[in-house]
C-alpha cells in the first residue's frame, strides 16, 4: 500500500526547521521584551505578572524558546525521544499562547497562527517514529 507520508528523514528535516524557526522567534521576542525595545502599551503591561515585560521575555524563553530549541536539536541529531520532544515543544507553544490571552486580554493574528504551529507540530511528533537510526552515509 503506498501513501504519501514524508520519510523519516524528511520528517526530521521538517521538524527540526520548524523548532528552529519558531524558537529564533521566540528568542527575538524574550529579548525584544527584556530589552524593552517591545512596547504592549500601559494596558497589556499592567495585565503582566508583576506588571514586568521582563518577567514575560523569561516565561517565553521558558515556554517556547527553550522547548524549541531542544526539540530542533533532538530531530536534528536523530535522538529517540525526538517524538515525545516535539509533541511536548508544541504543547508548550499552545499552552503559552492560551495563558498570554488568559493574562493580557489581547488578541492579535499571531496567537492563532501560533496555535496552528503548535497543532502542526504535535502532529509531527506524533507522526514521527521512535527509530533513531541514522541514514547511511
Amino acid at each position: 500500500m503506498s501513501t504519501n507520508l514524508p520519510t523519516q528523514p524528511v520528517l526530521r528535516s521538517i521538524i527540526t526547521s520548524l523548532c528552529a524557526l519558531m524558537a529564533v522567534w521566540a528568542y527575538g521576542g524574550a529579548i525584544g521584551l527584556m530589552a524593552g525595545a517591545v512596547d504592549l502599551g500601559s494596558t497589556v503591561t499592567s495585565r503582566l505578572p508583576f506588571d514586568s515585560p521582563v518577567f514575560a521575555g523569561f516565561g517565553l524563553l521558558a515556554m517556547v524558546a527553550v522547548p524549541m530549541t531542544v526539540a530542533a536539536v533532538s530531530a536534528w541529531r536523530y535522538f529517540a525521544t525526538t517524538r515525545w520532544i516535539t509533541v511536548a515543544a508544541g504543547a508548550l507553544l499552545v499552552a503559552w499562547i492560551v495563558v498570554q490571552v488568559a493574562f493580557i486580554h489581547s488578541y492579535e493574528w499571531l496567537q492563532p497562527f501560533c496555535v496552528v504551529y503548535g497543532i502542526v507540530l504535535i502532529a509531527l511528533g506524533f507522526w514521527h517514529s521512535s527509530d533513531n537510526s541514522r541514514p547511511a552515509e
